[in-house]
């Protein structure tokens, strides 16, 4: 395979559609550290089942050492906060400041994981072939330097497993793993596959619905038999330099069911590998492979799992996203890349996707809340083993640090059947009193999930290892959600062409001549400023009293229903900003109060006819509001005697405990 061709792949692949010990004493026995990151572990919620009793592991480890609230980013979404925990930096500094960005030249929403790429490259037409001779390099968008390349340079060994926005995968002497946002095979954030014989009414569903028919193949007076296809990656070797994929621009693999006389059971076939499921079963791994050219000149490897959700009366099996495979990855997923060769010899086949949860389907109701735990296990035990390898590998003066989704996840998708965080809370718009008693307490029994692995952790650590236990931000419930870009059309900040009321900004709706602010992203609205953006006509020196009206009348917003204040503060991006990329942030940082965010819709630069409306979504909590209300936990094993710590505190805590100081740029003082 030549070196354009790689490039060119994981071009596609990446595009979506966060005490003084030397380094020489370290290896020769000194106290190492071990960090655990609990995405989304929430301070209020933890110091009520620690008092109940039920997270004794953390209540032992609160009483050996010191347990406080510890801030987050502005804002406190996943890629920003753990962003800020890596390099120390705020999002001025590293350049990561929400999941999704905007070109300011066409005002088009941008995932924040890889910076835009303006050559596409360039391919010859070789016998109805496209064969790429140069292709872009696509990096990771994540600026600053992370404090695992500083130890590593100073002889630490370290290890990393699934830290948030790695991917694409920086080049590392540390060994790597990312987590949230690796692509799978198909270069999105995961899409999944539904077998089914009857349609699925759903709107515009996250993942591929595959209408098969049983029929009898074998003509034994049966209908036991469907096929249809698993769609892979883009088929590469067809599409023009730069040009997105359509649904039938995929490689695809045939798959086969066969269903048992009393439709009990049923064989999957793809690739060459069968599995047997009963009803309710998860197969394990099947491997997928994609020839991209003939006779296997170049091929991309998945993995894929099965569901038999239902085989009687009705007949519906659900694939997970292909997910890349860690046996032969078309992209690297680790540095340094053997990195991942040693997992997968340790661990067989996992998931590599960065957001393994399968959030997509539940929230589709492809799956019911049973189906979606069921999937939830796969991952807690996919996790558990990668943490006890960690432990395994890990040796006095080491540096590691593990990661738990579980909690973030659940938290949003599960909040709607009751709000763990405050006794007598009224009713979620989402809740479904037929399902909701059951799993009224799903999200405190991750939490003891967490207090068990921490357990774990803490009887396998060498004696005299630095523990922190840590999460990036808290939650809240999402009750209601505002249209922000709506909500600048009737303020007379945003105007559409045609006198419409609704539409999109990447459809070409909005005026620009006569708008001067829009959002875009979960918590970033811009101001449509002359020489900046592509039609701006807000003055520079207009500038700071547009923002300054914005945030005031953002401020004063009352929801309609009930008159509580929906955004509890602005900030300014050169207030609360520093770096040399602080002129990429959005202009305002919009933080909702609690109960209260961004519409999908205005978060993609949707403007809709309503302002405000219930959340109904199966997406029921949150924490992208402002970062008073969502504030994560910070758990050690030493005594402190400060407080009021923050991410990058403990960025530069870590770089402490090996006797080093912060690197220019770094905002965070060590803790004492």
């Amino acid at each position: 395979m030549t070196a354009a061709f790689a490039r060119w792949r994981w071009m596609l692949l990446a595009l979506p559609t966060l005490w003084l010990v030397s380094a020489a004493s370290a290896k020769t026995g000194g106290s190492g550290v071990f960090v655990v990151g609990v995405d989304g572990m929430d301070p209020v919620i933890l110091d009520r089942m620690m008092a109940a009793g039920e997270m004794p592991n953390f209540s032992a480890l609160r009483a050996e050492g010191t347990y406080q609230t510890l801030g987050t980013s502005v804002p406190p979404q996943s890629p920003v906060a753990w962003s800020n925990f890596v390099t120390g930096m705020n999002p001025g500094g590293h350049g990561i400041f929400d999941f999704i960005h905007r070109d300011p030249a066409t005002y088009k929403p941008i995932s924040s994981a890889t910076p835009p790429v303006d050559d596409p490259g360039s391919a010859i037409h070789f016998f109805g072939y496209v064969i790429p001779t140069s292709a872009p390099e696509v990096v990771n968008n994540r600026g600053g330097i992370p404090w695992w390349d500083v130890l590593t340079d100073h002889g630490v060994d370290v290890e990393v497993y699934r830290i948030p926005g790695n991917f694409p995968t920086p080049v590392s002497d540390a060994r790597v793993l990312g987590g949230m946002g690796t692509v799978d095979v198909r270069g999105g954030f995961g899409t999944y596959t539904l077998y089914t014989d009857r349609p699925v009414e759903k709107d515009d569903p996250k993942g591929d619905i595959e209408l098969v028919k049983l029929q009898d193949l074998d003509l034994d007076g049966q209908p036991d038999t469907a096929r249809g296809i698993l769609r892979g990656p883009p088929d590469q070797f067809h599409l023009e330099p730069g040009q997105m994929p359509s649904k039938s621009d995929y490689l695809t693999l045939g798959v086969t069911f066969y269903l048992s006389v009393h439709r009990d059971a049923v064989v999957v076939e793809v690739g060459g590998q069968r599995a047997l499921l009963r009803q309710g079963e998860w197969s394990d791994w099947l491997e997928a492979d994609y020839d991209a050219l003939p006779m296997g000149l170049s091929s991309v490897a998945g993995i894929v799992r099965f569901y038999a959700k239902e085989l009687a009366p009705g007949f519906q099996v659900y694939a997970s996203p292909v997910n890349i495979s860690p046996a032969d990855p078309a992209v690297p997923l680790t540095s340094p890349d053997g990195f991942v060769t040693e997992l997968f010899e340790k661990l067989g086949f996992f998931y590599t996707q960065g957001m393994p949860e399968e959030t997509d389907a539940l929230k589709d109701g492809v799956f019911d809340d049973d189906d979606y735990l069921k999937q939830v296990t796969l991952v807690q035990e996919d996790n558990q083993r990668m943490v006890a390898l960690a432990l395994d590998r890990f040796e006095p003066g080491d540096a590691t640090f593990v990661y738990f989704s579980d909690i973030d996840l659940q938290c949003h998708m599960l909040w709607r059947h009751g709000d763990p965080k405050t006794a007598g809370a009224p009713p979620h718009p989402a809740y479904d009193p037929r399902v909701g008693p059951r799993h009224l307490h799903d999200i405190e029994r991750f939490y003891r999930d967490v207090d068990r692995e921490l357990g774990a952790v803490r009887r396998k650590l060498p004696e005299g290892t630095f523990l922190v236990v840590m999460s990036d931000h808290g939650f809240q419930p999402f009750t209601r959600q505002l249209h922000l870009n709506a909500w600048l059309r009737e303020q007379g900040y945003l105007t559409l062409l045609d006198g419409k009321r609704t539409g999109q900004i990447v459809a070409g709706d909005v005026d620009w001549s006569r708008t001067r602010a829009y959002g875009l992203g979960f918590n970033g609205l811009y101001l449509n400023l002359a020489g900046r953006e592509g039609q701006g006509i807000v003055a520079p020196e207009e500038a700071e009293a547009l923002a300054a009206e914005l945030s005031a009348r953002l401020e004063a917003l009352r929801d309609p229903r009930g008159g509580a204040r929906v955004v509890l503060r602005v900030d300014r991006a050169e207030d609360v900003y520093s770096g040399a990329r602080r002129a990429e942030a959005p202009d305002l940082i919009v933080g909702y109060d609690a109960g209260y965010g961004a519409s999908d819709e205005s978060t993609l630069g949707e403007i809709t006819e309503a302002v405000m409306a219930d959340n109904e979504s199966r997406w029921s909590g949150n924490h992208l509001m402002s970062p008073d209300v969502v504030p994560g936990i910070l758990l050690v094993n030493r005594k402190l005697e400060g407080s009021g710590y923050e991410l990058t505190d403990v960025t530069a805590t870590i770089l402490a405990h090996y006797g080093l100081d912060p690197l220019p740029g770094m905002v965070g003082e060590p803790i004492r």
